[in-house]
């Protein structure tokens, strides 16, 4: 099974709404920020996170390469990415001594 790994534009986005907050300032202090001010600091945290964010898995298993190499090529063309690559999950050689299954983990796939 082979995966697609990168940062999309919507990652980005769903995480910096997630870590992105409505108000500023602490208790005694604390008030609502205005839409403009809100929407200022949300692209600053978006810009922030698409720099440093880790590749994450942007699709569901698939059946082959091609098609994994099919859906990079669609997400490029539909929104902002970096660091789009194909990786599947390879046997380490490994044992895990509790479950006796292998140990697994991603590889990158190369042409």
């Amino acid at each position: 099974m082979f995966f697609v790994f990168g940062v999309s534009e919507t990652l980005v986005k769903k995480a910096a709404e997630k870590k992105c907050s409505r108000f500023a300032g602490t208790y005694p202090n604390k008030r609502e920020l205005t839409i403009d001010e809100y929407q200022q600091k949300l692209a600053k945290t978006r810009d922030e996170l698409f720099a440093k964010m880790k590749a994450q898995k942007l699709s569901h298993s698939l059946s082959t390469p091609s098609l994994a190499r099919q859906y990079a090529e669609l997400t490029k063309a539909q929104e902002q990415c970096r660091d789009i690559e194909i990786r599947y999950r390879k046997p380490t050689g490994a044992v895990n001594p509790k479950t006796k299954k292998d140990v697994l983990e991603w590889t990158t796939y190369i042409v």
